[in-house]
């Protein structure tokens, strides 16, 4: 007797909740006052960061003469030419970037070796096929920087852009070359 009774409790219980989402539904449909116009969703501006490169070294009074480029092919060779790189230095391409963001030219050297080491001087981002889920960019910057990547340059997602990646590649050497002594430490590199 007892389990009918429970039997009957909950149908009655259902029919009530199916009466009362029946009569939501019918009231839903009769209203005159359906949205007409499509939801605007917009996006948060990201902060704007100003890199500015800070010169390590005084710069050199000697002038150079390039010839005239005719593709972006000859433009970086001439550029690379002022660098004066050894010629064994890989992801040389990656030097004019590098120094623009303001890595400091005495490690220069360092890091495009470093970007050989991380990436074999690839923007290796989501969708490649050789990304490990967790590693960004040339310089292969981890997620757990994702916050001061997001604080400094407005979202973790511009760590894709290899500007933003050589830029925070840079921001984490400065805070362990001056609270720990040795810029290369995240990137096992030695320091002098």
């Amino acid at each position: 007797m007892r389990s009918r009774l429970s039997d009957i409790v909950v149908i009655v219980a259902m029919a009530i909740m199916t009466l009362i989402a029946g009569t939501e539904i019918v009231q839903r449909t009769l209203d005159d006052d359906p949205q007409t116009a499509p939801a605007v969703i917009t996006e948060p501006t990201p902060r704007t960061v100003v890199i500015t490169p800070v010169p390590s070294t005084p710069s050199s009074t000697t002038s150079t003469t390039l010839s005239p480029t005719t593709t972006a092919h000859d433009a970086l060779q001439a550029d690379l030419a002022v660098l004066e790189l050894p010629i064994d230095t890989p992801c040389q391409e990656w030097a004019p970037l590098a120094l623009k963001v303001g890595w400091p030219q005495e490690e220069l050297v360092n890091v495009l070796k470093e970007m050989w080491q991380e990436s074999r001087c690839l923007n290796i981002i989501p969708g490649d096929d050789r990304w490990n889920g967790h590693d960004h960019g040339p310089m292969q910057i981890n997620q757990v920087w994702k916050e001061e990547v997001a604080h400094l340059f407005g979202s973790w997602e511009r760590i894709n852009k290899p500007e933003v990646n050589l830029a925070m590649a840079l921001e984490i050497w400065r805070w362990h070359d001056a609270n720990r002594g040795c810029g290369w430490e995240p990137w096992s590199r030695p320091c002098r």
